[in-house]
């Protein structure tokens, strides 16, 4: 197991973010190849610090960060559509 201070820092992050369009939840990635994740598992911070992995499944949008919403601006940054995995209770079973 890596302890975190000895961990590389991560390239990139990915956090949830709302899909204004549909409704819902996209993923949304920051980092320089924000744009070449589609089919891969990577882990996806929460508001809490805690993470969880999801396999994104299409890139539906890329570009460039404004900083308007909070994020860096010029960052590289891009939106996926992930597979939801179904919700477990504290009791280990899904509901």
């Amino acid at each position: 197991m890596v302890d975190k201070e000895t961990a590389p820092k991560r390239l990139h992050k990915a956090t949830y973010s709302r899909d204004k369009k549909k409704g819902g939840y996209l993923v949304r990635v920051v980092g320089p190849t924000a744009n070449a994740f589609a089919g891969r598992d990577v882990p996806v911070t929460m508001l809490d610090g805690s993470e969880h992995f999801e396999r994104l499944d299409r890139l539906i949008w890329s570009g460039i960060d404004t900083g308007e919403f909070g994020g860096k601006a010029g960052d590289p940054i891009a939106l996926y559509t992930f597979t939801a995995k179904p919700r477990e209770t504290d009791a280990g079973t899904p509901f």
